[in-house]
């Protein structure tokens, strides 16, 4: 037969039941089917090329990694090894080039491994990855004495030992490299913690060492038992099943669930919208419960195989008491039964590992028995065992090691059962195009930045919350209300005030005393409540400071809140956290705790105490009285009502003596990760718009600006800017000086600028909308209105929302940015008096939806 018959032969066989497979895959979605209809395929085409180019051949052709094991997805490599008796010669070389062209020219994704025994062992001695696709060798055609040969020198040169070591290894870096935001947000279905290589990792430990890799075989062989073996085939199958789906979707291998491809995959797999959830949100929460499962199972399993191959070596040995003992550096128990029989030791057990820093966790089988038994045990009866509660809450008094027994109840379903409140937030999703995390995993990852503030070898990170943390008399309450404060998410309504009912009903059954329970309620109800007036109100506004205050009420509260606030936004995205947010809520912390220590203060005093420095300052350069007056004049008394004194400090040394002259300046703030900018220039139309421009042509992200205009009309705006996403640290000077050197172009007039067509959203934000929220609230004088906007961040939002209140003729006076990731809250103070007029108000609204919208 002619090579392009042959290729047309095996490429409309292949096609034709490659489509089969997928047909009745998509009929019944049933993937163990799939991979035996489309492994077999495959099979029989390369045995046909084969017999076509190497019958006699002293060769054998070899399955090996996915395809040798029999789990070949829509657009997966298939992985073989060519396998020659005598070195390979020219001749040879060329039918193994012909048949790998005709492989690739049919549309499959051939990766060969190509030698002799002696090449391919060599081969595998020193990759290990390659050794791990070569363990799962299974025969196709060609000289089976040969592949049964290559297959036993393999066995014979492993390192069993080094083998597992080397995977457990390989999963822990795995696990180091995906744990970025992308893959939380766009998870690899096959490399995430929990993913399908976590199974194939369980399988390889067991095969290296000779038992069947087969989950139902491995239950025969009592390495599973009944439970736990149903537990793994159901989350290998719900993960299998998004992994074909992805495949099919998509048209290419793709193991990611990218935003643009979720709802289809989950829409393919049967999931609906409805009232309450999308269906890729949906798909997402029960992607996540089958990655829990894997990670419940590795945990027993991956150190249940690896000690298989230490049993015969000597272990230290350590008994605590009648009940525990130390085995390394894991805790165990003497009689298996003790969990149900004593129910109170499910609880105990972990705090007898809190006090020994040196335990790491629970011995395979001591796990196995604790978790069978928390399962069925850990219920009302055994919440209303005052023991029990004595002990949940003396965890957190303890504090050491709080973080990790938090997460290791929360991951094996113990701290749901518990708490049933907790149960209904386990891995629910907040599609709020800031937050990254589930609502469960966000909890836990708020109690680990609370925890960090307390131990010192964590103090430099955030030295003036550390300190205030060193010195907090109750510690266990923060634990308390960073573990409830998002508790009620997903419930509808208000989270925080449907929060307080749980955490007072915890407070009373955990003997908790009044105060302690009045703390912890109030967290919970107030946790969102310094951020709100940090990033959304005026804090150089002594009334505001007052009004803040007031709602405080104590020293304790302000710096228990504070230190809340400071582990909650750390634990939404790690992108909305910098210096500059972090210096703008120790401010407000500085300036409240000022007023709650009896030293009272109001607008008009603020006004005078700053003019009063800036006085002494000018003096200091020899700045007459005449120059300083007319100063004064020029900037306005609600210069310095709006203005912190740093600001005012920078602002004067630049302006003096050049209040007729329009300039720029930078600097970079603090840990160099945000860049402040001020602007003084005569004012015009669309002026603030333009400004936005320019910064977003840079690609710099604005996350607060402060507008202000003078009494000799010049804008006198400050921002605070954010470098672009993934630059090198060592180019922020670069762009520093390329920044203030176009903004130099500009208020000299040597760079024009214009607002800019809306950019596109991200994907995330595409796929994941948020409706635009826009509210108008009067202000206390007249003609002046409070703007709040909430939508989707993207390049140029700035510029595209001020062109819109330029054309309306609406004066920007001071601007609130807020930028949360994908997601900002921005809020202007303008003055508008023709809003007055309800059409007018419409008018706006309408324009900036259309806006927001496009």
């Amino acid at each position: 037969m002619s090579s392009s018959a042959l290729i047309t032969q095996l490429s409309d066989k292949l096609h034709k039941r490659k489509q089969q497979a997928a047909e009745i895959y998509r009929q019944r979605r049933h993937p163990f089917v799939y991979f035996r209809q489309h492994t077999g395929v495959i099979a029989d085409v390369l045995s046909t090329l084969w017999q076509e180019l190497f019958a006699g051949e002293e060769m054998c052709l070899l399955a090996i990694g996915g395809f040798g094991r029999g789990e070949m997805y829509p657009y997966s490599d298939m992985d073989i090894a060519i396998v020659s008796r005598n070195p390979i010669d020219d001749d040879i070389q060329q039918k193994i080039g012909a048949f790998v062209q005709i492989l690739w020219d049919i549309h499959l994704q051939p990766a060969p491994k190509v030698g002799t025994i002696n090449e391919l062992c060599e081969s595998a001695r020193v990759d290990l990855t390659g050794d791990s696709a070569l363990l799962e060798s299974r025969y196709l055609c060609g000289r089976q004495d040969l592949a049964a040969e290559l297959i036993h020198q393999l066995d014979l040169q492993r390192d069993v030992a080094a083998f597992i070591e080397g995977k457990i290894l390989e999963q822990r870096q795995r696990y180091t490299k995906a744990a970025s935001e992308a893959s939380l947000l766009e998870a690899n279905v096959k490399t995430t913690q929990g993913g399908l290589r976590d199974i194939h990792t369980l399988l390889w430990l067991a095969k290296v060492q000779g038992l069947p890799p087969q989950i139902h075989q491995l239950m025969k062989n009592a390495i599973l038992n009944r439970t736990e073996a149903r537990l793994l085939l159901s989350c290998q199958k719900q993960l299998a099943r998004i992994r074909i789906e992805l495949h099919l979707t998509a048209k290419r291998a793709e193991d990611r669930l990218i935003f643009d491809l979720q709802t289809q995959v989950a829409q393919n797999l049967g999931y609906r919208d409805d009232a309450n959830s999308r269906a890729s949100e949906k798909l997402m929460h029960d992607f996540y419960r089958a990655l829990k499962g894997v990670k419940q199972l590795s945990g027993i399993l991956v150190p249940m195989l690896r000690d298989r191959v230490y049993a015969s070596l000597p272990r230290v040995v350590v008994n605590l008491d009648q009940h525990y003992y130390q085995v390394g550096n894991m805790l165990a128990v003497h009689n298996l039964e003790l969990f149900s029989q004593q129910p109170e030791h499910i609880f105990t057990i972990l705090r007898v590992a809190q006090e020994h820093n040196d335990i790491i966790g629970l011995a395979p089988k001591t796990l196995r028995v604790w978790w069978a038994a928390a399962h069925q045990l850990v219920n009302e009866e055994f919440y209303q065992n005052p023991a029990n509660r004595e002990c949940f809450a003396g965890f957190f008094k303890h504090g050491e090691g709080l973080t990790h027994l938090l997460r290791f109840i929360n991951l094996y379903g113990v701290l749901g059962r518990y708490l049933p409140a907790w149960g209904k937030i386990v891995g629910l999703l907040q599609h709020d195009l800031f937050h990254i995390y589930p609502v469960d995993d966000h909890i836990l990852m708020v109690v680990r930045n609370m925890r960090r503030l307390a131990m010192e070898q964590h103090s430099h990170e955030l030295p003036f919350a550390a300190t205030l943390m060193h010195t907090f008399a109750r510690k266990h309450i923060l634990y308390m209300a960073a573990l409830f404060h998002d508790i009620a998410k997903g419930r509808g309504g208000d989270h925080a005030q449907k929060g307080v009912a749980d955490a007072r009903s915890f407070a009373e059954d955990h003997f908790l005393d009044s105060e302690e329970s009045d703390l912890l309620a109030w967290l919970v109800e107030q946790h969102l409540l310094m951020s709100m007036t940090a990033q959304k109100e005026d804090i150089q506004d002594p009334e505001v400071i007052t009004r803040f205050s007031k709602q405080v009420k104590t020293v304790e509260r302000l710096t228990a809140l504070y230190l809340l606030t400071v582990a909650d936004i750390r634990g939404t995205n790690p992108k909305i956290w910098n210096s500059w947010k972090a210096s703008l809520l120790e401010n407000l912390y500085k300036a409240t705790l000022h007023q709650l220590n009896g030293k009272q203060s109001n607008r008009h005093t603020t006004i005078l105490d700053r003019r009063q420095q800036a006085m002494h300052e000018l003096n200091q350069y020899h700045i007459s009285e005449s120059q300083q007056r007319q100063l004064w004049h020029i900037l306005g008394q609600a210069y310095f009502a709006r203005h912190e004194w740093q600001d005012i400090l920078w602002h004067l040394s630049k302006i003096i003596n050049y209040e007729q002259q329009a300039q720029a300046h930078s600097q970079m703030l603090p840990d160099n990760d945000t860049l402040k900018v001020m602007v003084y220039m005569p004012n015009r139309p669309k002026l603030f718009t333009e400004l936005a421009s320019v910064f977003s042509e840079a690609g710099m992200n604005i996350l607060t600006a402060r507008a202000y205009i003078t009494e000799h009309n010049f804008i006198l705006d400050t921002f605070i800017l954010q470098f672009p996403p993934n630059l090198n640290p060592n180019d922020y000077l670069t762009i520093q000086n390329k920044t203030e050197l176009a903004l130099n172009q500009f208020v000299n007039g040597k760079l024009a600028m214009s607002a800019s067509n809306p950019a596109s959203l991200s994907r995330r934000s595409r796929h994941i909308p948020i409706a635009p929220r826009i509210s108008i609230d009067e202000e206390d004088n007249p003609g002046w209105y409070s703007l709040h906007i909430i939508t989707a961040n993207r390049r140029f939002l700035l510029a595209n929302i001020a062109a819109v209140l330029s054309d309306l003729n609406i004066s920007i006076r001071f601007a609130k940015i807020t930028t949360l990731d994908e997601r900002v809250e921005d809020s202007f103070l303008v003055y508008a008096p023709q809003l007055a007029d309800t059409q007018q108000q419409l008018q706006l609204k309408n324009a900036l939806l259309d806006q927001l919208l496009r």
